[in-house]
């Protein structure tokens, strides 16, 4: 079988893309609605969901789903109870009340783990604005020669005569800073780094570089108050903190705050 081309690719994801532009249309934060969208498409793989989201046109649907995928996006992160209270009833009715918040709950390691492996292949190419656009300028002019309008026949673009790869689109941040959260800890209740490896991995599968700790005097009076960890992909701090500025997780009964690591500007002097 021939591989598919990028142009393929994009053109059969193209409804998980309209799915995106409503979401961004109504005025979900891009990064958010990535991660939305991702939810829907590893939702999708088990119960038609896509095109019955594309199908909703009122907006105040449109942002109760939103509202609902990003409750379930939370509760993921989650390591408490509460959550089994969360009332879901869109994604629970486009599921013909298949599935709750404790399906989520329930099947939370899969499903974290499947939506970094969405955002981190094919997310990378379906939420590329860019090769959207060649698509879309490109399928213009083919229509154009369709309804007699013009009679040049429009070459396809090297970038989506390309064979598709796992991957291709926008880039993996390449540096660790791109790669990197800062995390803090409870003063007098730091969380050691294998456990800050454990709690991610667990969940998220093998996403960590390297977890750094503050340096602190031998002997134990001192104890470390923040530190920082290197993903191995930037999905993960995406996902991680979903929009938010700062996320906080409980980590054996010790308070965790992540927030992405911005680094320090150098001045240079003449």
């Amino acid at each position: 079988m021939t591989p598919p081309t990028v142009k393929d690719v994009l053109a059969f994801h193209k409804i998980d893309r309209a799915v995106y532009e409503k979401f961004v249309a109504h005025g979900l934060e891009p990064g958010r609605a990535r991660n939305v969208v991702a939810l829907f498409m590893w939702l999708e793989e088990r119960i038609d969901v896509i095109n019955q989201i594309v199908q909703i046109i009122n907006p105040t649907m449109i942002v109760a789903l939103i509202a609902e995928g990003d409750a379930v996006l939370h509760c993921l992160q989650q390591d408490d109870g509460q959550s089994n209270y969360i009332e879901i009833p869109m994604i629970t009715s486009l599921a013909k009340n298949r599935l709750d918040i404790r399906y989520f709950n329930y099947n939370k390691d899969e499903t974290v783990r499947g939506l970094a492996h969405i955002l981190d292949r094919i997310g990378r190419l379906l939420f590329d604005d860019h090769m959207y656009e060649l698509l879309r300028a490109y399928e213009s002019e083919e229509a154009a020669v369709r309804a007699g309008l013009s009679a040049v026949r429009p070459a396809v673009p090297p970038a989506l005569a390309m064979l598709y790869a796992p991957g291709m689109g926008v880039p993996i941040a390449s540096t660790e800073d791109a790669r990197s959260m800062v995390i803090t800890f409870s003063k007098g209740f730091p969380i050691g780094r294998e456990e800050i490896w454990e709690h991610f991995t667990m969940r998220w599968g093998d996403c960590i570089e390297k977890v750094m700790m503050e340096r602190v005097p031998p002997g134990g009076t001192i104890l470390p108050m923040y530190g920082r960890v290197v993903f191995k992909t930037d999905t993960y701090i995406n996902l991680l903190l979903d929009g938010e500025r700062v996320s906080m997780y409980n980590i054996n009964g010790r308070h965790l705050w992540a927030r992405k690591y911005v680094p320090t500007p150098t001045v240079s002097v003449n």
